[in-house]
Order: C-alpha cells, then structure tokens, then sequence
C-alpha cells in the first residue's frame, strides 16, 4: 500500500518539534512504533501545499526557526524534492555512534525504504527494523529498555487494538510513562466530537494509572465541524502528548505549537481556510 500522507501540516506539527525534542533529550535508544519511510519523493499535492511548502516558504518571517534541525533537514530535501519522515529525521539528530534506533511497521516496503536510506547515508549499523506488530512487540520490550529511552508512537488512532481486549498505542504510552521512559505520541481526528472522545479518553488514563508531568497541546483547523468532514487537507485535529520530558523540551512544545500558530493565520488549503487554533490540554 503505498504512503501518500508525508509533508502534509500534520507531519510539520509532528516533526518540526520531534526534532527539536530529540536534540534537547539525547536519548541513546530510540524507538518508533510506526514508522513508515526515511524519505519521500515529492509531488506538489495540494496537502503538500498547505503542509511543507507552507512552512517552507513563510518560515524566513520566524526567526525561532531559523536553526532548527526540522528546518535545515526538510529544507536540504526539498531541492532535490523529498520529504524525510520520521526515521530520516531521527537518524540524522541522533547521529553518535552509540545511538541505537528501532523502527517497527507492519509493512515491509517501508523498513526496506528506511535500511536503504541507513545504508546510503551511514547509519545502517546502527538501526534494526522489525516487521511486526509494534503494539504487542512494544509492550513485551519495554521491560529491558534503559530508562534513558526514547519512544515515539505514531499511530493516528491510539484507541483502537488490533485484537479484541487487546492493547492500544495509548496502553503502550501509559506503560511506557510508567517505567520513566521518555514518550512522544502524537495522535489525529476529523471532527470535534471525535476529538472530545479522544481528550476524556487521555485524561482519563492519566489519571487512573497516576501519571503526572505530561503535557499535551493540539493543533486544530478553524474548519472543523462537530460530526461532519468539510474538507480533508491530510487531517483536521491533531496532537502531541509527552511524559518524562525535559522542562526545555515541553517549553519547545509550547513555543513552536504558538509559531505554526501564527504561521497559518490566512493560510489556505485548495480554496478553504486553513487557518488553525491551539488547545493546550495539559
């Protein structure tokens, strides 16, 4: 099945401030849960548009950007027309020679496109790809991860199992929290009604396995409706839950959640407005 979701303003929220995190927190081990490919070719869509090309193109207005590892990254590929995802971005922050990174996806094609990309550019002894189920495989590893860890969990739903009675992606969040890891998830919805399911659900889980410290912040499209979809840019709603983080690394969340803010006041998207607000929920 082929990926069509890469630089859309989703992954711009997403990535622009994983990168950041990263940097702050050196983690030596890095795991992602879902993680698609390193790198993407290109097409000028109209959500590519409104995504990466937005950013790139009013970015010279923020200041606070200018040397952020997310900007240089995306900028470097985008002359020869690519986009890097999460692992190309990961690899290329967490670049000492200690640093280990694990990448799971159920499909093949893209563990392929990211031990390619390990290989080509120098990394390729230091990563290990698992084609499996992340959620179970996650769950069973969490046990021998060092404290120091890192995991980011990519799903977009984080409240469904793959199996009846079965673990979530949030399940696989709250243990990790938990076990004092370092968690970066970050999670999508269409409509207001979905998002304030998925708010009582965080919430909710927070609080009954007794985990403080988090923070969690959302980036909405003025646009959207309570239980209809009026447009589809990549995603309407999305957000960024961490536990365990640095100070400096939640501050990152605030600051550059406001910046893409105001980067996307008067934005449009295929003829609509793409303008978006924050919420912070923790």
């Amino acid at each position: 099945m082929p990926y069509t979701h890469f630089g859309k303003q989703a992954d711009v929220f997403k990535h622009v401030i994983l990168c950041e995190v990263l940097k702050k927190e050196k983690p030596d081990l890095y795991v992602e849960t879902n993680s698609a490919c390193a790198e993407y070719m290109l097409s000028n869509s109209l959500e590519q548009q409104y995504g990466i090309c937005h950013f790139l193109n009013n970015v010279s207005e923020y200041n606070e950007f200018t040397d952020s590892n997310y900007l240089n990254l995306e900028r470097k590929a985008y002359r020869d027309h690519l986009y890097l995802g999460s692992p190309g971005l990961a690899m290329n922050i967490l670049n000492s020679p200690s640093d280990e990174l694990l990448f799971f996806d159920i499909e093949k094609e893209p563990l392929k496109n990211i031990e390619a990309f390990a290989q080509r550019d120098g990394f390729r002894n230091r990563i290990r790809t698992f084609n499996q189920d992340s959620i179970r495989e996650t769950v069973e590893l969490l046990p021998s991860l060092p404290v120091s860890s890192f995991i980011h969990i990519d799903p977009y739903e984080i409240d469904k199992s793959g199996e009846p009675g079965g673990f979530t992606y949030f399940d696989v969040f709250l243990e990790a929290a938990q076990a004092g890891i370092k968690c970066y998830l970050w999670y999508g919805f269409m409509t207001l009604s979905v998002k304030e399911q998925l708010n009582a659900y965080i919430l909710n889980g927070l609080r009954k396995n007794k985990i403080k410290g988090c923070a969690c912040v959302e980036l909405i499209l003025e646009i959207i409706e309570r239980n209809t979809i009026p447009c589809n840019p990549g995603i309407l709603g999305s957000g960024i839950l961490t536990a365990n983080l640095s100070k400096d690394s939640n501050t990152i969340l605030q600051d550059y959640s406001n910046l893409l803010v105001n980067m996307y006041q008067g934005a449009i998207y295929n003829g609509t407005n793409g303008t978006l607000y924050k919420e912070v929920i923790l």
